[in-house]
């Protein structure tokens, strides 16, 4: 009976295993319209937040709306039909490579439809990572996503996997000063175990394993 649990438990480990999206420092796959991140957040420096909407305060970064595009690629468009819209930029005289991926842009707003964008991050459904709460912590964009503002098509940087993440809670991953700071001052675990020590609570015990740990490792944290 015991040698069937370990092998049922190997089996399960190695399905676990194979179902996690690799990931590597290579381009993205491509995308129904070229969108370099590269241009857009790198050489016109757009804040991400810009785009991705609701990243600091909804459990999803959100992904920009046709709408949203529109409206520095064809001034007016927030007042004129769809159909009646017209690329302003880029032109076909300066780029016509970028005019060409532009106009399919203008194409999906006149037909009112959402741009098939290929997802790039993908958790698996038990796992949850509330975007507002890592924003509102104070830990930038690239710390889990990479040099996004120099990628031309965004790939998975960072693994995902469970390992990550609890290196980071733990605080074995570095991160920059400034972010550091910021999670140290806002952080609620961090918070809590200085409450608690301040009320005279024994906290040795919490902070023998990992004295750096910036916030809990609880299952629930995470598999709510």
């Amino acid at each position: 009976m015991t040698r069937v649990l370990k092998f049922a438990g190997i089996v399960l480990l190695t399905l676990g295993a194979a179902t996690c999206r690799p990931y590597s420092t290579d381009e993205g796959p491509d995308q129904p319209i070229a969108f370099y991140h590269s241009v857009h957040a790198g050489q016109n420096q757009m804040p991400c937040m810009y785009c991705h909407t609701s990243a600091d305060k909804s459990v999803d970064a959100g992904i920009p709306s046709v709408q949203l595009c529109v409206g520095c690629h064809v001034p007016g468009s927030a007042v004129q039909p769809p159909e009646n819209a017209q690329l302003a930029f880029p032109t076909a005289a300066r780029d016509s490579v970028w005019n060409r991926e532009a106009t399919k842009l203008v194409d999906y707003w006149k037909r009112q439809e959402s741009i098939p964008w290929v997802r790039i991050h993908d958790l698996p459904d038990h796992a949850k990572f509330p975007h507002y709460v890592h924003v509102n912590v104070g830990l930038q964009c690239q710390t889990c996503h990479g040099p996004v503002q120099e990628m031309q098509k965004v790939y998975q940087f960072s693994s995902l996997r469970m390992g990550w993440c609890i290196d980071c809670h733990r605080g074995e991953m570095p991160l920059s000063a400034a972010e550091e700071a910021a999670v140290r001052k806002n952080s609620g675990y961090v918070r809590k175990i200085a409450t608690l020590a301040s009320t005279g609570n024994d906290v040795r015990a919490a902070q023998k394993a990992y004295p750096d740990q910036r916030a809990s490792t609880d299952c629930v944290v995470c598999h709510y």
